[in-house]
């Protein structure tokens, strides 16, 4: 395997296993051990960072497996890249935006801040079905 395709690789990997073990594991185990307050403030304190590392990860994929002459993959880590980078300046400022009105029980806002949630858990989902696929694609 080629070195920059081996280093796509990696970035994938390290990419689809911070991504499953922030879900599967932190955000759980956060939950479930703090009150909700606290679990959400800790939650809205990382989630920047998380999304600083996807994007990260997903572009050095994507460049690397642009050098190596691989667009179609290449395509896919910039989609998780980029999509990680709208849900951080994008999303999380609407979520924040809405939080204090959801918090003071107005259901319109209660509403929305659900169906922005939902929204970014999907493109959570689809990111690293994404980076799955890329890394079962790159390692057959």
């Amino acid at each position: 395997m080629p070195l920059p395709v081996l280093t796509a690789a990696f970035a994938a990997a390290l990419l689809l296993g911070a991504m499953a073990f922030f879900s599967f594991v932190v955000a759980p185990v956060v939950f479930a051990t703090l009150a909700r307050p606290e679990a959400a403030r800790l939650m809205r304190a990382l989630f920047p960072v998380y999304y600083l590392v996807v994007i990260g990860l997903g572009a050095a994929a994507a460049l690397t497996l642009a050098i190596a002459d691989h667009p179609q993959e290449g395509g896919v880590m910039a989609f998780v890249a980029a999509a990680a980078a709208l849900l951080r300046q994008g999303l999380l400022p609407r979520l924040e935006s809405l939080r204090p009105a959801k918090e003071a029980g107005e259901a319109a806002a209660a509403r929305a801040f659900a169906r922005l949630h939902r929204a970014s858990m999907i493109v959570n989902l689809l990111q690293m079905l994404a980076a799955a696929a890329l890394l079962a694609g790159l390692l057959a």
